[in-house]
């Protein structure tokens, strides 16, 4: 049975009756896929929506496909969505975005996304909609496979040569996707906000960069620090990502958060090492 993994809502304003959601780090190409109020393009979405006003979203990640949404919910559309960071934010069309985020699983994964609404009542005589309060989507995200290309996703800075064969195989086996099995860890210490113009912004992007830590470690795996600078990396050293790391001992390793140089890792489960095992055969010597 499908099992719901991590949950996130906010409201979001929709004054040209839509909204979006998109990757909050990275990028992948790919083709644009359109399924009733979904308009999807590799590592962003665009979702219509029944309100010019407001609409509160409700988006989901499950472990597998997810059974239908109960009543009220009315299906709306269903697509896929290739993600290169895993973990999505929602924001309206004039740019301001949610400072919220949802980790759906893994980086590099093609996700299945199911749309719902609930219809707002019409008038009979008139185009106004009878019923004033704002509109309400749900999104319903599952991993459908694992996406990940060494040969293009791990490409070096300074690549020598052309890829070689990796032997990668996608795996489905990973944390992220696994339900929590151990209590979320002790909260890290608020930061000081004294002097700080923007305190309620600052205090918001420290509790989603606990919220995605939490999300990416279920099984209360042990945690320590490390410095970006002693990282091996194939790309950019973003949760949710894998490297290996040289010092203070040889290990590989998948980064939960980061503040400037500080990494928090923990050690990388076997899925999440094959990836960095992988790079590494495909790009033998490059500068990373």
């Amino acid at each position: 049975m499908a099992i719901t993994l991590r949950t996130f809502r906010d409201t979001v304003s929709t004054p040209y009756a839509g909204f979006h959601l998109g990757d909050l780090c990275g990028a992948v190409g790919g083709p644009s896929v359109s399924d009733g109020i979904l308009d999807t393009q590799a590592g962003w979405m665009r979702i219509e929506s029944t309100s010019r006003g407001r609409t509160d979203v409700r988006v989901e990640s499950w472990d597998a496909a997810p059974p239908p949404a109960p009543d009220p919910w009315v299906a709306a559309g269903e697509s896929t969505y290739l993600s290169a960071a895993g973990i999505v934010a929602i924001g309206d069309d004039e740019g301001d975005s949610s400072l919220d985020a949802l980790v759906l699983g893994p980086p590099h994964f093609l996700y299945g996304v199911r749309a719902y609404h609930v219809p707002s009542a019409r008038s009979s005589d008139s185009d106004f909609w009878e019923d004033p309060r704002q509109a309400h989507v749900l999104l319903r995200f599952w991993p459908l496979r694992d996406a990940f290309d060494p040969a293009r996703h791990a490409l070096p800075r300074s690549p020598e040569g052309s890829p070689r064969p990796s032997g990668y195989v996608p795996s489905l086996d990973w944390p992220v996707l696994r339900e929590r099995t151990a209590p979320p860890p002790q909260d890290e210490p608020e930061p000081d906000v004294t002097d700080d113009p923007y305190p309620w912004r600052t205090l918001a992007e420290h509790r989603r960069r606990t919220g995605i830590r939490h999300a990416l470690n279920p099984e209360g795996a042990p945690t320590y620090f490390v410095r970006r600078q002693d990282l091996t990396a194939f790309g950019e050293p973003d949760p949710g990502t894998s490297h290996r790391l040289d010092a203070p001992a040889p290990a590989i390793v998948t980064v939960l958060a980061g503040d400037g140089d500080l990494l928090t890792v923990r050690n990388a489960a076997p899925a999440e090492s094959a990836r960095v095992q992988a790079a590494e055969r495909a790009w033998p010597g490059s500068s990373c």
